[in-house]
């Protein structure tokens, strides 16, 4: 029997374009059978892994918008200095994890992965192996904050396998590979990379619109401050790291690549573009650019 698998890579505070992108699929009647996520993806694939259904999709997207992942993904110099005693301790990151640990006990309502009424996967990087490790079981506290754990800024999480792991963005920011894996002949795979600038990304059309507006350059933030610059350097690695991994994969036929934020902008679905993955000044913009983008491309059926 064919099963719909949903990839959900990372992006930070562009996460809030993928819960749109979610949300319009939903809405079109496409429910994932297997979801897979890295990093704030995997923070929205455990989100409607618990239950994937329209209603959960519509408290997801308001999740983005309501200020609530904020102070966590976009974290202020309070939450530097809450983390300053751990540093001192045992430097292993700048920022505190515990508000990104509330925020996952209040809104995935499990222990362990496998109780999700829908197949997760999530992805994290061991640091005693340098490679990308996929939990389909384990703790889903410590498993979702491993993945969105960058490294340097929040510490390392020490999983069952007895190793320590990292975001998983390190090395594989767009699990498709894992999900082809996995997937069977008649399988379709959605990708959803919310990336500012995607690792998905074409040489084709816009695959919402003509792309009038110029081509696309993902947007330099240019913030110069000690956490901006180790963030920056992250996006260009992870850039880097999974375009070899993912190219590949997109020649698949069982794969289909949702529009992401470069399609959205060249097709005037978003008048601006964030400055990175701290900016939740557009989430509300960025959330129903995510919708149309993604409802458009799928009813075209447009790769």
């Amino acid at each position: 029997m064919a099963r719909t698998r949903f990839v959900l890579g990372g992006g930070g505070a562009m996460g809030a374009y993928q819960a749109g992108a979610l949300l319009g699929l939903l809405q079109e009647g496409l429910v994932p059978d297997a979801l897979y996520g890295c990093s704030a993806g995997a923070l929205n694939a455990a989100f409607l892994a618990a239950q994937p259904d329209l209603a959960r999709a519509g408290e997801l997207a308001t999740w983005w918008t309501d200020g609530s992942s904020n102070s966590v993904l976009a974290p202020t110099w309070r939450h530097h200095v809450r983390g300053l005693p751990a540093v001192l301790r045992h430097r292993q990151g700048v920022l505190d994890s515990r508000p990104l640990r509330r925020l996952v006990e209040s809104n995935v309502r499990a222990h362990d992965l496998s109780e999700l009424a829908v197949p997760l996967t999530v992805t994290t990087t061991c640091l005693d192996c340098a490679q990308a490790r996929h939990h389909v079981s384990g703790p889903v506290v410590d498993t979702l904050v491993a993945s969105c754990a960058l490294p340097g800024l929040l510490p390392p999480v020490r999983l069952p396998d007895g190793h320590l792991h990292v975001d998983g963005g390190v090395v594989a920011g767009v699990p498709v590979a894992r999900a082809l894996e996995d997937a069977g002949p008649d399988d379709l795979v959605v990708v959803l990379d919310c990336g500012l600038a995607p690792v998905t990304c074409g040489t084709g059309a816009c695959r919402v619109g003509d792309l009038g507006r110029g081509d696309y350059v993902p947007p330099v933030d240019g913030s110069t401050g000690p956490l901006d610059v180790v963030l920056r350097a992250f996006t260009v690695a992870r850039a880097v790291a999974n375009r070899a991994t993912v190219g590949p994969a997109l020649e698949d036929p069982r794969v289909r690549v949702v529009a992401h934020i470069a399609d959205a902008w060249g097709a005037g679905l978003l008048a601006e573009v964030p400055r990175g993955p701290r900016d939740f000044s557009q989430s509300v913009a960025l959330l129903e650019a995510g919708r149309i983008a993604a409802q458009l491309g799928l009813r075209s059926s447009v790769r």
